[in-house]
């Protein structure tokens, strides 16, 4: 009897004992919170270092979930990449804290290309980082009898930072004074800068944040009134008086030399021009294109031209646009100087260079005529002296 007493004893306690155990490590669970873990550095890190082999300056340690947001937890992530600011030992590191530039995020495939700039060229200092613009061209007139002409030779261009200022500033809407413009361009872009900046004046165009499309802009050396007219066509560079509109091919995307075109209408969309560039293929002939590849390159939105081939494909250009009729009007109200108007294919220009001009005509002579006799010297009567006038 007193056996079985002991017995049951020893099951009771040790029932306890296993009890209290299993009940402490449920308590000590709930007590400790789940951890992450993340990279901390050992050691000094000063900004501008490249983290070449990141496991000698960094340690693994364990802290608390969502009590470190966005550190980095892989040695991977930090391979490489260049620290933009002073680390100090213990403190651990996010993304933003990495670049693989320099402190300049560049898109892969691009470099990065400064341009003079001022509150004239650079739209009023509204051009901050993460802007979007084109690059238009003042070239300057090289010779007596040309002028200047306007192209815009790039199209689209991320703006990566401007002066030294690589983030957009959260207090102002634009920057005073800005010097410099730090572009984001391909490498045959950087060629262009550098040949346009010597031949005259970039100004930079500010475009909208939600607009990607880029359009034929003809270059421009003249100034034609603006008359108001919307036709939805693309690359007008001043009214078309004609009226004709040309369809051309325009590439969807950058298309490399030697690709082979298997079906045209993958490659090509058509689009209304008020002007068609030399040697333009015309849209209703990309069907006679199938089998052919192109001999040089063609970028996104640019127009198809028999340029961009080996074989001679002029039976496919697309017409000349036809020269326009020009007639003078002239009108002469009694003795008053003529006045003469300008018409384009019977339509008056009604430009201040036109209608109202007056020819330049001698006005009449009504002098009397010389005389025969007049400057010479009259011969000697009595008592004057010889070869004297009298």
């Amino acid at each position: 009897m007193k056996s079985k007493t002991f017995v049951m004893m020893f099951l009771a306690i040790g029932c306890g004992l296993v009890a209290a155990y299993l009940t402490a490590r449920i308590t000590a669970k709930q007590a400790t919170p789940d951890t992450v873990p993340v990279l901390v550095a050992k050691e000094k890190i000063k900004a501008g270092d490249v983290l070449k082999d990141p496991e000698k300056v960094f340690v693994e340690m364990r802290y608390p979930a969502g009590s470190t947001p966005n550190a980095i937890s892989s040695l991977e992530d930090l391979k490489g990449k260049m620290i933009n600011k002073t680390v100090q030992p213990g403190q651990w590191i996010t993304p933003d804290d990495l670049s693989s530039n320099f402190g300049i995020e560049l898109p892969k495939g691009f470099y990065a290309m400064s341009v003079k700039v001022s509150p004239e060229t650079g739209a009023s200092g509204f051009i901050l980082p993460k802007s979007r613009v084109n690059v238009v061209a003042t070239i300057r007139p090289n010779g007596a009898m040309s002028r200047p002409r306007v192209v815009t030779i790039l199209q689209d261009i991320l703006v990566l930072a401007v002066d030294t200022v690589a983030n957009r500033p959260e207090d102002k809407i634009a920057i005073s004074g800005l010097t410099t413009a730090l572009l984001a361009v391909k490498p045959q872009d950087s060629q262009k800068l550098t040949l346009a900046s010597n031949m005259g004046e970039l100004r930079l165009v500010l475009r909208p944040h939600d607009d990607d499309e880029r359009q034929l802009l003809a270059p421009l050396d003249r100034l034609d009134t603006d008359l108001g007219y919307n036709d939805g066509t693309v690359g007008i560079a001043g009214h078309n008086a004609s009226g004709q509109t040309f369809k051309l091919a325009v590439a969807k995307k950058d298309l490399e030399a030697g690709t082979k075109i298997d079906d045209p209408d993958t490659l090509f969309e058509v689009k209304t021009f008020a002007e068609a560039p030399d040697q333009a293929l015309a849209a209703d002939k990309l069907s006679e294109l199938k089998g052919k590849a192109l001999k040089v390159a063609l970028f996104k939105d640019g127009v198809l031209t028999t340029k961009h081939f080996d074989e001679k494909l002029s039976a496919l250009v697309a017409p000349a646009k036809p020269e326009l009729k020009k007639h003078l009007l002239f009108i002469q109200n009694g003795g008053n100087t003529p006045q003469v108007t300008t018409y384009v294919d019977g339509s008056s220009t009604l430009g201040d260079d036109a209608k109202g001009s007056f020819l330049s005509v001698p006005p009449e002579d009504k002098s009397e005529p010389a005389r025969p006799d007049a400057g010479k010297v009259n011969p000697p009567t009595g008592g004057g002296e010889t070869g004297k006038p009298q």
